[in-house]
């Protein structure tokens, strides 16, 4: 009788024994499972961030698709020209007695803001305590009338995509300064009325 009872506690024992191991394998898999699992996901999101990433960077660092000249000699072209990318490089550096230097003494900023119609004393007590700003040239389209160069130009920017500048610039005995800059953002036509809206609250 003791040994079939001895042989039945071995027999439990080794049931419950059995059981435990299985207990512990399915719960190592289901560690193992859900491991890779996350570690999938990880690494879906970081190529996702990595190709968008990339995308960003592919997109500001293309060359000028377009610059567009009327009206203006070669000289004056490339002058205007070498004018504007100095002024959003030196925006970029925040290099200010660049930047001011650019404009004429009695020159106006338009910002992105309503309220932003700025002097240049207004303007470089704006600027002068950041750290700059980056637009960088997709396009450019240049237009001389009489003594005055009109201009607007497509711009990216990292923080706000595509954006556009527009201006005027007059001679001086220095040569062309800027006499107008106004920063937009151009909205599409199917977004207009919903960001419109949204302006109007």
């Amino acid at each position: 009788m003791q040994s079939i009872i001895h042989r039945l506690g071995f027999i439990a024992v080794l049931m419950t024994t059995v059981a435990a191991f299985d207990l512990h394998a399915t719960e190592a898999e289901e560690s193992t499972i859900e491991q890779s699992q996350t570690e999938q996901k990880n690494k879906q999101v970081s190529q996702q961030v990595s190709s968008e990433s990339e995308a960003i960077i592919k997109d500001i660092s293309q060359k000028n698709e377009l610059i567009d000249s009327q009206g203006l000699s070669e000289k004056d072209s490339q002058e205007v020209s070498a004018l504007l990318n100095l002024l959003h490089e030196s925006a970029a550096a925040a290099d200010w007695t660049t930047y001011f230097s650019l404009y004429h003494p009695q020159a106006v900023f338009i910002g992105t803001d309503g309220s932003e119609r700025w002097n240049m004393v207004e303007f470089e007590h704006y600027a002068k305590p950041t750290k700059g700003w980056r637009y960088d040239l997709k396009s450019r389209h240049l237009l001389q009338i009489d003594d005055t160069i009109v201009f607007d130009e497509q711009l990216y920017s990292p923080a706000y995509g595509v954006s556009r500048g527009t201006g005027a610039l007059v001679q001086t005995s220095e040569g062309w300064k800027i006499a107008q800059y106004h920063l937009s953002f151009p909205i599409p036509n199917d977004k207009a009325k919903r960001i419109t809206s949204l302006i109007m609250q």
